[in-house]
């Protein structure tokens, strides 16, 4: 669980003690969300701790941070080998590791780029997965939000956002309230779009299937990193919208994230899934061998640190 906090992060280029951190009482990205940030893991590997798929969150980070007009002063070698030093720093060999660009500022006006400097932080945290010591992997208990999902020509789904999450916030409270693990969020269309925090998946008649960008959905380094492990495994994949009538029709269903990994959902409302179904628990300790530097990966997907 993602429950104590960091004991060192980086701002702006120097590791300084968590406690020591100061924020003006008027920093933009406290009073309107104005930062982008990407959830990063670290795992202990044969040949010491590595990170997963690093270049890619740096390179959504930076992306995201050009969308709202953030001019960050580090580049993209820079930013690999600040999360590099700060997890070093750390002394942790499995962690969660969050990068946060934001705009600082002193001033309650809306458009931050006129006048607001941007800042990055990376935060490291102890984390070990969702059952810390490794006991069973949960199966979630999902429900249809009431909520719809932001659309992306009102805030871009493709985004790592700080703002867009109060979407996530509201639908996950509410599921959690009625008893729910999870919940599932529907776009304009009414199609399925994804989880509070994760991507979805099924598997009907032995293919895999997932959406993409087109649904309002973060596209997810895990949800790419699965659909690589599943092609790589001969499993069909199919990457197109997804209806209620194709979780009616579902053999299994699953999330992916970052803190998740490869979550197998139990139920969807009424509709039942019994057991975690063949193809999701392949996958799921496929990617869990892989990310643990265990089983080879298609692609430089670790990066010690």
């Amino acid at each position: 669980m993602l429950t104590q906090t960091a004991t060192t992060v980086w701002l702006d280029g120097a590791l300084q003690d968590d406690d020591q951190l100061r924020l003006h009482a008027l920093t933009h990205a406290l009073h309107y969300g104005s930062s982008v940030f990407e959830g990063v893991r670290v795992y202990p590997t044969p040949e010491g701790p590595a990170i997963f798929r690093l270049t890619e969150h740096v390179e959504r980070l930076i992306a995201g941070a050009g969308t709202y007009g953030m001019r960050l002063k580090f580049d993209r070698a820079g930013l690999i080998e600040a999360v590099r030093d700060t997890v070093r720093a750390s002394g942790r060999e499995s962690a969660y590791v969050r990068p946060l660009a934001y705009y600082g500022g002193e001033t309650v006006r809306l458009n931050p780029t006129v006048e607001c400097p941007s800042h990055v932080m990376i935060a490291v945290l102890p984390f070990d997965g969702l059952v810390p010591g490794g006991g069973p992997t949960p199966r979630f208990r999902v429900t249809i939000s009431p909520f719809m999902k932001t659309p992306s020509l009102a805030m871009p789904s493709t985004v790592k956002a700080g703002g867009h999450y109060t979407n996530s916030i509201r639908a996950l409270a509410e599921a959690q309230a009625r008893g729910f693990d999870e919940t599932i969020l529907r776009n304009d269309r009414g199609e399925l779009a994804e989880g509070s925090g994760e991507n979805l998946f099924f598997v009907r008649d032995g293919e895999l299937i997932t959406n993409d960008a087109s649904a309002d959905i973060l596209l997810g380094i895990t949800r790419d990193s699965i659909l690589h492990l599943a092609r790589a495994a001969g499993i069909p994949t199919a990457v197109r919208p997804l209806t209620m009538d194709d979780l009616a029709r579902a053999d299994e269903a699953f999330f992916t994230g970052t803190a998740a990994e490869v979550v197998s959902i139990s139920a969807v409302d009424d509709k039942a899934f019994p057991e975690e179904g063949p193809i999701t628990r392949r996958l799921r300790e496929t990617f869990a061998d892989v990310v643990r530097g265990r089983a080879p990966a298609p692609g430089n997907w670790l990066t010690k640190v």
